[in-house]
């Protein structure tokens, strides 16, 4: 019996041993420097195994990687028609870029690629990091923390570094932070790891869950679920702004309460100090964002400092108007200032016949800096301040109308060619080079001898000619963007234009020389993207064949900086100014068409297939001919040789100023 009961005992162990939960065995993942945010993309099934089975923890991460990695922790879910000419629906992350797209997060190059197989640089990766932190609105304050290699940080980018830093979703090394480097997959997982963890822990959830499954009040002890973007802990206050400042703390549990104790228009709701709506004022972007403008479908990149129309708020999110452009921003991407509480606003003034724009600081709180791009229109008087939004329509101080001006060099199509020759274009190149030399300003030094303009007046007009694009124009954009030919870009890339200055690898792209940098610029940014009408399938970015502003232009798509339009066209005003004014004595017609679905068509009769078709109303054109009854005879956006004509019920003449 006792020989039997061992053998029982014995089985019964072995057998209890068998019942065991296996182990996991270790894996490449095991030990690994980031497994925690490596098993933490497994677990939001954003990272799989390639075909031999590997993770690939210590490979670099792509652009389309990064970009479903991000979409798919967050949870993202809305999308619109955004799309990229190189990621085709068949892609293996297009549905997840286009999600990070729609959310802001991610941007694409100018030519409307996305380059979704290129390694992504650390800085890039910030600044993808920084959108994320506002799409999820973790709170991010004020900060100055700076790395050794700061310099080498693209300048656009170094709050996003910063910022990403302070919260310690990214970290250095050794007090570098390395920002051309390309990160790996391992240290990608590391930041999304870090920043949904503080996400989480932002929101008082658990990888998305309620604080108190339990709770059907969701923790809210007065009862009921916090409306999108509410506090449970935040209150709402009511104040009254008086002498500048505000006064008082009426405090309600949530927005719509405080909204319905507001009785004048004195009277605003604060949380956390910060306002979160106004009867009246004006808001200033905090940094750069994206703005998914409703006006035209489509997503438009605005620099931090922005002014923009005050039109509503909720406790999520505010409405604005951009230069016409009609579009939602959430409460951390903005400031609101009531009138009243304005220290200063960008203006535009008449200097000596011209007009200056000098633009305010919000960060410092102060007047920064200011440039002339034209003659003054007749209405504004010297030493008086004019304010617009879009740069066409001004007001005075109190708000009141003054007038309607279009400025010749910012609204001129691009079709238009300069009456002047390759030699004066020249001569023009080296007296200004000669002129910012003698400023004494460091990066100006030797510019008569070194700077990558000079010689190419010839260039310039023989592009004129065989791509009719107006020679002028593309030497003002020259310029403006590469400091006169100075810049480490252009002295080092033969990049005159910033093409790819702010994407994977911005300082990389080298050009075999400035002629073939000016034909990439025209043959794969404007002539197909930002001139011909149409553009890249589902990339809006003709909006007009003009340097523009954020309302009709390249400016809508080319430049963040709401200003880039007006900047461009000093250039060639004081081209113009130093050469004689030869093209204003001698102008174009200009006209705005007036409605959507324009077609231009090759005669004068709606016999034929039109051209082209203005997809939407507000496009300058050129007028070459009014003596056809019923339509005018224009320069088509399209490069076309033969004559192109628009019937003359949907087009206004413009008097351009000039």
């Amino acid at each position: 019996m006792k020989k039997l009961s061992i053998i029982a005992l014995l089985m019964t162990v072995v057998g209890l041993l068998f019942m065991q939960p296996q182990l996991a065995s270790a894996d490449e993942l095991s030990g690994h420097d980031h497994e925690p945010g490596l098993r933490y993309l497994i677990s939001k099934n954003a990272l799989v195994t390639d075909a031999k089975g590997s993770y690939r923890p210590n490979a670099n991460v792509t652009r389309g990687e990064f970009a479903s990695y991000l979409a798919k922790s967050m949870n993202l879910e809305e999308a619109n028609n955004i799309v990229f000419t190189d990621v085709p629906s068949t892609y293996l992350y297009a549905t997840d870029i286009q999600l990070a797209a729609t959310a802001g997060i991610i941007t694409g190059y100018k030519d409307g690629s996305f380059k979704p197989k290129a390694a992504i640089s650390r800085q890039h990766m910030a600044i993808m990091l920084e959108r994320a932190i506002n799409y999820l609105e973790i709170p991010k304050g004020t900060t100055s923390i700076t790395f050794k290699d700061n310099a080498a940080i693209i300048k656009e980018y170094r709050q996003a570094v910063a910022i990403g830093a302070q919260l310690e979703i990214i970290k250095g090394s050794n007090g570098y932070f390395m920002p051309e480097k390309n990160a790996t997959i391992g240290q990608a997982a590391t930041f999304i790891h870090r920043l949904m963890t503080l996400a989480d822990a932002n929101t008082g959830k658990e990888d998305g869950g309620n604080s108190n499954p339990g709770d059907p009040n969701n923790g809210d002890p007065n009862g009921g679920t916090p409306s999108p973007g509410e506090s449970n802990t935040s209150k709402f206050a009511v104040k009254e702004i008086s002498n500048g400042t505000l006064v008082g703390n009426q405090e309600f549990t949530t927005f719509d309460a405080a909204e319905k104790a507001i009785t004048n228009n004195t009277q605003v709701i604060v949380q956390n100090n910060k306002i979160m709506k106004m009867s009246s004022g004006y808001v200033v972007t905090n940094n750069y964002v994206v703005l998914n403008s409703e006006t035209i479908k489509d997503q438009i990149g605005v620099a931090g400092d922005t002014e923009m129309e005050y039109l509503s708020s909720d406790a999520t999110q505010v409405k604005v108007r951009l230069a016409g452009q009609v579009g939602y921003l959430k409460h951390a991407d903005v400031t609101l200032i009531p009138f009243s509480m304005s220290k200063g606003r960008s203006y535009y003034s008449n200097e000596n016949g011209e007009i200056k724009h000098t633009l305010y600081d919000y960060k410092t709180n102060k007047y920064s800096s200011s440039y002339v791009f034209g003659k003054a229109p007749s209405f504004m008087k010297s030493g008086e301040k004019y304010y617009s939004w879009d740069g066409i329509f001004f007001t005075n101080g109190n708000g009141s109308s003054k007038g309607e001006a279009y400025n010749y060099y910012q609204f001129l199509p691009a079709r238009a060619k300069t009456q002047y020759t390759a030699e004066e274009l020249d001569a023009y190149i080296m007296n200004k080079l000669a002129e910012v030399e003698s400023t004494g300003i460091t990066l100006y030094k030797d510019a008569t001898t070194k700077s990558k303009l000079i010689g190419l007046g010839q260039t310039l007009k023989e592009v004129e000619e065989i791509s009719q694009i107006n020679a002028l124009l593309i030497l003002s954009l020259a310029q403006h963007e590469s400091a006169y030919g100075m810049s480490k870009n252009a002295q080092n890339l033969n990049n005159l234009f910033g093409l790819y200055e702010y994407d994977t690898n911005p300082l990389n792209k080298k050009f075999d020389s400035v002629a073939a940098n000016i034909s990439e610029l025209v043959e794969k940014f404007l002539q197909p993207n930002y001139i011909t009408p149409g553009g890249s399938p589902g990339r809006n970015y003709a909006n007009g064949a003009v340097v523009g502003s954020k309302a009709v232009g390249f400016n809508v798509k080319y430049a963040s900086d709401p200003f880039w339009g007006a900047k461009i066209a000093g250039h060639y005003y004081r081209a113009e100014k130093a050469l004689g004014f030869k093209d204003a004595k001698n102008p174009y017609i200009v006209g705005i068409t007036t409605t959507t679905g324009l077609n231009v068509r090759t005669d004068a009769s709606t016999s034929n297939s039109p051209l082209f078709t203005y997809a939407r109303s507000g496009m300058p054109v050129i007028i070459t001919s009014s003596a056809t009854n019923g339509w005018y005879e224009v320069l088509s956006d399209k490069l076309h040789s033969g004559t192109a004509f628009i019937s003359k019920d949907y087009v206004q003449v413009i008097n351009t100023v000039k």
